[in-house]
């Protein structure tokens, strides 16, 4: 029998389909008649480059991620677009520079659900997303994938949950931070599983990545535009997947609900946040103008190639959907009994 979900009501964002509703064909029939791609925006904006920052390390699967959108978002404005990585502190950096932004559209951030699920955990840091920053839009979703170094010998979930079982605290996953997406998804599946394995927490998914390609840890969950390349070169092991079917990508592996662990089909989000207080012509505009420039020509099949789904979201529509997983990511958090570390 399924173990229970404590996360069954959770994650609007991350875990219910029901947003593909608002997703290409939606979002584009409110560009309207009179916007076109590379039209400015309001005031003329952007008359200079858009610092675009990504509160994660170098090479996780979100800096693949908002590498792609920003060169997406550059072709539809006609302007440079510039990325910068501020991982430190769980992506706390990246945030705090973007919460001591002007409001006026130079400087944006590309966040994933790691992010707001660390902004809304950690105790020390005294943002409360859906109030310290703009949100944008919605941009796109992507499953996590259960991975294993070649040399643990484990090739299915099933084997992984015998060997914790046998060796209870002997085996070790990675994650890109405490506190993080890949912290309390893998929590929730050893939760499930009713196995414990130690957890060690990176500064980020990309140094997470590179570790356990190394060798230097057993398992970890990551994002597909990070680890397809190294699972069909048989660097690493997928065990799992949480989408709903099994992933395009890898068409072999199962999903956790196939695996009967419903309650770690957790997917990721990736969202476009302003400063607070970004003026609503201008929050309108660039929502318009990316979810136009992602339905144009090869734009949505260049997406998809990485191994994540367009799924555009209007700001209202967003913002209030945040406000509501904001609060059940707090109670899925206490029903699990997670602790932050460090």
């Amino acid at each position: 029998m399924p173990h229970p979900s404590p996360l069954d009501a959770s994650f609007p964002i991350a875990r219910r389909r029901w947003m593909q509703t608002l997703a290409l064909a939606g979002v584009g029939a409110a560009v309207g008649p009179g916007w076109a791609q590379g039209a400015a925006g309001p005031g003329g904006w952007p008359a200079r480059p858009v610092r675009w920052i990504i509160p994660t390390s170098p090479g996780a699967g979100t800096d693949v991620s908002a590498r792609l959108f920003a060169q997406i978002a550059s072709e539809a404005w006609k302007q440079t677009v510039v990325p910068e990585n501020r991982s430190g502190a769980s992506g706390m950096l990246g945030l705090d520079a973007l919460a001591g932004a002007a409001p006026d559209g130079y400087t944006l951030s590309f966040m994933s659900v790691s992010q707001f699920i660390d902004a809304t955990l950690l105790q020390k840091y005294v943002f409360e997303p859906t109030k310290d920053f703009t949100p944008i839009s919605l941009l796109a979703s992507t499953p996590l994938v259960l991975l294993a170094h070649p040399d643990v010998n484990v090739s299915t979930a099933a084997q992984m949950i015998a060997r914790a079982k046998a060796q209870p605290r002997v085996m070790n996953y990675a994650s890109g931070g405490s506190g993080g997406l890949t912290h309390l998804a893998m929590e929730v599946f050893l939760k499930g599983a009713g196995i414990e394995v130690t957890h060690i927490p990176y500064k980020g998914s990309g140094p997470a990545v590179i570790d356990l390609l190394a060798g230097r840890v057993q398992f970890a969950l990551s994002t597909p535009p990070a680890i397809v390349k190294h699972v069909q070169a048989g660097k690493l092991r997928a065990l799992a997947v949480t989408s709903a079917a099994r992933f395009a990508g890898l068409p072999e592996v199962p999903t956790m609900n196939e695996l009967g662990h419903p309650a770690a089909a957790i997917t990721t989000w990736y969202g476009l946040f302003g400063p607070a207080n970004l003026p609503a012509e201008l929050v309108a505009y660039i929502s318009r103008s990316i979810a136009a420039a992602s339905r144009a020509g090869g734009t949505k099949d260049r997406i998809e190639s990485t191994g994540i789904d367009p799924v555009l979201m209007s700001p209202s529509d967003f913002a209030a959907a945040l406000r509501v997983e904001r609060e059940q990511i707090i109670a899925a958090a206490r029903a699990i009994g997670f602790k932050k570390e460090g």
